[in-house]
């Protein structure tokens, strides 16, 4: 058993390396039709993970196992394009998440270039360095008046 852990964790792992500074647009087949969740796998990596749908835009219908919304069907071994990336909002437990691309669906797919474009990660590239730099003087002048005068 310990070895199955350990066997998951190193791809886990290797996983987590392979995304972490890249995003990839990928296709996807849908394994299986769930009332909350399409099971999707990427063929190219192999990977297998459950796409999450918000229950106020999508439809389980339980009898045709298919999820609607709007004029979108999904069903199972439907082809979908998903985005990958690697979410590091929590360091201690990064994981990887997939979103939807296509079909589209307004409110919720991805729109490619969107938020990615250079000139915006240029804007929060500034933003940061500008910020960090406030919050390192902020930290030396805390740090030299708490420090004892020696005479």
């Amino acid at each position: 058993r310990q070895a199955q852990y350990a066997g998951r964790a190193s791809v886990a792992l290797n996983t987590h390396i392979l995304f972490k500074d890249r995003v990839e647009i990928e296709s996807a087949v849908v394994l299986a039709v769930k009332r909350n969740a399409l099971q999707v796998l990427i063929p190219k990596y192999g990977l297998e993970r459950p796409l999450l749908l918000p229950s106020d835009k999508f439809s389980y219908n339980e009898e045709e196992h298919l999820q609607r919304c709007g004029d979108v069907v999904l069903r199972t071994f439907d082809e979908i394009t998903v985005r990958l990336s690697l979410d590091s909002t929590n360091l201690q437990h990064r994981k990887l998440v997939f979103q939807l691309v296509k079909p589209h669906v307004p409110g919720f797919s991805y729109v490619p270039g969107q938020e990615d474009t250079p000139e915006s990660m240029e804007v929060e590239e500034i933003k940061d360095s500008k910020e960090s730099k406030k919050r390192k003087e902020e930290v030396k002048e805390t740090k030299s008046k708490k420090k004892p005068k020696k005479k």
